[in-house]
């Protein structure tokens, strides 16, 4: 059916066309792979004339809705872009050069010529022209990281506790394996705070290395288990200076796995296997927001800007996170945004 052969008395048929159309759009997607690879729907809203290439012509209308995607750039990029206008419905006006919505004109360019070619299995040669672009990948991803961020104070003292017994075992001891609180308490197996859901454990494992300056701190929390995983590595020769770098360390760490269970508790389900991409491993929601409590948590304790704990974590650390400069600054860029 062509529609160029509709004019305006043919109206009721028209938009028995549209809605024919749209019903068949409804139940299938389209994936653009420029400027980075998004599944989309298409919904048609409208046929109207215009002058297209000098002439009168029945151009086809229609909306693109974002519905998800697995690129981690993509991902940042709607993000910041629906942080800085504060919507995530955008018009996108005709004959309107790239400006601010640069990516969004390069996705109706890409749709613009899929749908086209698309649409002529439907012997439907008509142009096409996106008018409107609802971003539903955006929103929960930031409205969840706020939501975990303004709790953060509410478990300080869980932090301190943890980190305190940590401490106590290290001051004595700088080689073994222990599980906490029950090295400490000598009953207690677990941790329970009135402010979690869930009791916890701390396996802490501690080694000596002379290979290494100072220390290197690491870990770990295990869901299925509620269990979190301390490892410490030190120089044999110690300082005073190198037990504060420790206290640090371990107040980040220690926040940072410790919100991975506050996450569990309040519903969150953690991917069944975490990505293979550091990029996209560092980019996921769950791990933003433990970065951010823990290098809070650390920028609180030695009282310098958080932009620089961040930054000194991500530099110090390169054999951890296997970034290379390009995709550090992209997550730490993003880190700083949704702080």
């Amino acid at each position: 059916m062509d529609i160029n052969n509709f004019k305006e008395p043919l109206e009721p048929e028209l938009s028995l066309t549209i809605e024919r159309l749209n019903k068949f759009l409804n139940s299938h997607s389209f994936n653009i792979t420029y400027p980075f690879d998004v599944e989309v729907k298409i919904n048609v809203t409208n046929i109207k004339p215009m002058i297209t290439i000098g002439e009168w012509s029945d151009v086809i209308e229609y909306t693109i809705s974002l519905e998800k995607t697995q690129d981690v750039t993509g991902k940042i990029i709607l993000n910041h872009l629906s942080k800085i206008e504060q919507t995530q419905d955008y018009s996108i006006k005709r004959g309107e050069h790239k400006n601010t919505y640069f990516v969004l004109y390069e996705i109706k360019n890409s749709m613009n010529s899929i749908l086209r070619e698309f649409l002529k299995y439907f012997n439907i040669n008509n142009y096409v022209d996106c008018t409107r672009i609802i971003n539903k990948i955006s929103g929960n991803h930031t409205k969840n990281i706020n939501e975990g961020l303004l709790n953060e104070g509410k478990y300080s003292s869980v932090i301190r506790q943890v980190v305190k017994d940590i401490l106590k075992i290290f001051k004595h001891q700088k080689e073994g394996d222990y599980q906490l609180p029950e090295e400490i308490s000598g009953g207690d197996m677990v941790y329970e705070f009135p402010q979690l859901k869930s009791s916890f454990t701390v396996n802490l494992s501690m080694r000596l290395n002379d290979e290494i300056d100072t220390i290197d701190v690491d870990g770990a929390y295990y869901p299925d288990e509620d269990t979190i995983d301390i490892i410490i590595e030190s120089n044999p020769n110690l300082d005073r200076e190198t037990l504060e770098e420790l206290h640090f360390e371990l107040n980040e760490l220690v926040a940072h796995e410790l919100q991975h269970l506050i996450q569990k508790d309040s519903g969150y389900e953690f991917p069944k296997k975490e990505p293979k991409k550091s990029l996209k491993y560092y980019t996921q929601s769950h791990e933003l927001e433990s970065q951010i409590i823990g290098f809070k948590r650390r920028a609180q304790k030695e009282r310098k800007p958080f932009e620089d704990i961040v930054r000194n974590w991500f530099n110090k650390n390169q054999s951890k996170h296997n970034l290379n400069p390009k995709n550090m600054e992209i997550v730490i860029n993003q880190i700083l945004k949704s702080k």
